[in-house]
């Protein structure tokens, strides 16, 4: 329990009422507000959130923080310039910064992000026995495991279970860092020990008006978050990468680069064997060298490992332990998954919704499959448009069927959202030695790609990867691809 006053933010415009007021806890959603709690107003795309504030004080809220003037109120009410801001401020007070009593790792880029946290969480295990991974698929904090609601949860989720996780002897994790929190104020008070970039390319232009703010809400983990002495892992193998890796050598920040194919980078790989089901290489790491095998497919992959290894060795982990937990690690859910059949159908479901993404798993996969390449893939709606063509024209130029369908056409139109795909497939024109076949109904793509495979064939579901929901303007469907790709062959 603390005192409003205890857990003040520093962006205080004005306060009104008793700033003695005891608060046994910290809400952002009016809906879920206990007594005795202190309510922060969250603005939303087009609403105030103070609108809600009286329904929050309704559900027993003792005090409130918001950026907009309202009269009448009962209880202490501080006005701050950033409610969002402020959230993160008062929470990493009311639970005593938990951040500052761990070992911390945030991984932000493009890809990867998910698989390098999973193979991050078991190296830690590996080498603490415990470790928490909160991301895109889910919160595994170790001793339980929470659905995940964003990539990276609100600042008040983050801290609190951090602070839980103390309790619990979990004193080591990482956490997927995304450009939405990075903007949002939703890591703003973490002590952070590591921080990772992969990657940065075609992305979130639904949210970000051009790249070059892209780049610079995920420079941001790097250069505007506390703790100036944390250690900085990054990927050069991209050119954001390479700018953000000198920009930190400039600035006199502890950096180590990461590489695929650049044998002077300080983490690389050597003599990689690269098959569909795993890999195997040789791990050079600032001088030492061990041999490595992971249990995923494809470079990129490599790569994953090369960054999980980069972070957790910079955190003091041994080249045996983080060799030792990469092997451990057998799968990450909706990332290069097989569907088991009958058939002699090599059939993947994977998560990559980008169009570097669906390119590495589509090259990934070209090596290993015997005859044709199919791949069944859509776009979200109310997300990037400018992917969509690219999208379209990288599954053409690298598969030898293509099926465009829907993936979440949220409040768009799913045909015209094919449409958009279709345009940049048109424009190269399709080849006569290869077809693509639109289809709305994403069981139905599934299905009609599963009909037409033989032994031999691969066919990849690219997209929704893990994810469980299809989601539209008016309606949310169970949907897994994963188990309508079984059902198929029931």
């Amino acid at each position: 329990m603390k005192t409003l006053k205890e857990i003040l933010p520093s962006n205080i415009i004005e306060t009104v009422g008793n700033m003695d007021t005891e608060i046994t806890g910290v809400a952002f959603d009016s809906r879920k507000v206990k007594k005795g709690d202190l309510f922060v107003a969250l603005p939303g795309n087009n609403i105030d959130g103070s609108i809600f504030l009286f329904d929050a004080i309704s559900h027993g809220a003792v005090a409130a923080v918001i950026e907009s003037n309202r009269k009448n109120v009962e209880v202490p009410v501080v006005k701050v310039t950033n409610t969002r801001a402020s959230l993160s401020e008062i929470s990493a007070k009311f639970y005593d910064n938990p951040s500052e009593k761990m070992k911390l790792i945030g991984i932000t880029g493009t890809k990867g992000k998910t698989t390098i946290s999973y193979m991050v969480q078991s190296i830690l295990k590996k080498a603490f026995e415990k470790a928490f991974r909160m991301g895109t698929i889910e919160y595994d904090m170790g001793y339980e495991v929470k659905p995940a609601n964003n990539t990276t949860p609100e600042s008040q989720v983050i801290h609190s279970l951090m602070a839980e996780a103390l309790k619990h002897g979990v004193d080591h994790g990482i956490i997927e860092v995304s450009s939405h929190a990075l903007k949002m104020w939703r890591v703003e008070n973490l002590h952070f020990s590591v921080a990772g970039f992969t990657n940065l390319s075609l992305e979130h232009t639904e949210f970000h008006p051009n790249m070059e703010d892209y780049y610079n809400a995920k420079r941001r983990l790097f250069f505007d978050l506390p703790n100036s002495d944390k250690k900085n892992v990054i990927g050069i193998d991209n050119e954001y990468g390479q700018r953000l890796y000198k920009e930190c050598q400039k600035a006199g920040l502890n950096a180590m680069s990461v590489s695929i194919n650049n044998n002077e980078a300080d983490i690389y790989a050597v003599n990689a064997e690269i098959k569909s089901t795993g890999c195997n290489f040789i791990l050079h790491c600032n001088g030492e060298e061990r041999q490595c095998c992971i249990h995923m497919g494809g470079e990129y992959n490599v790569f994953n490992a090369l960054m999980a290894a980069g972070l957790t060795y910079a955190l003091g982990v041994s080249l045996d332990d983080i060799c030792s937990g990469l092997d451990s690690l057998k799968a990450v859910p909706g990332r290069l998954e097989a569907i088991e059949n009958d058939k002699g159908i090599n059939v993947v479901v994977d998560y990559a919704h980008s169009p570097d993404a669906l390119y590495n798993v589509l090259s990934a996969l070209r090596p290993v499959t015997e005859k044709k390449l199919i791949t069944v893939f859509g776009c979200g709606g109310n997300r990037s448009h400018e992917k969509r063509p690219v999208m379209g024209r990288t599954a053409l130029e690298n598969s030898d069927v293509v099926i465009v369908t829907s993936d979440n056409p949220r409040k768009e139109d799913p045909q015209a959202i094919i449409n958009d795909i279709m345009a940049g497939i048109n424009a190269v024109g399709i080849p006569a030695e290869k077809s693509v076949i639109q289809q709305q109904d994403r069981k139905e793509a599934i299905f009609e790609a599963l009909k037409m495979a033989e032994a031999g064939d691969t066919v990849l579901i690219a997209g929704k990867g893990h994810e469980t929901g299809q989601y539209f303007s008016d309606r949310t469907i169970p949907f897994d691809d994963r188990d309508v790709a079984r059902s198929f062959f029931k």
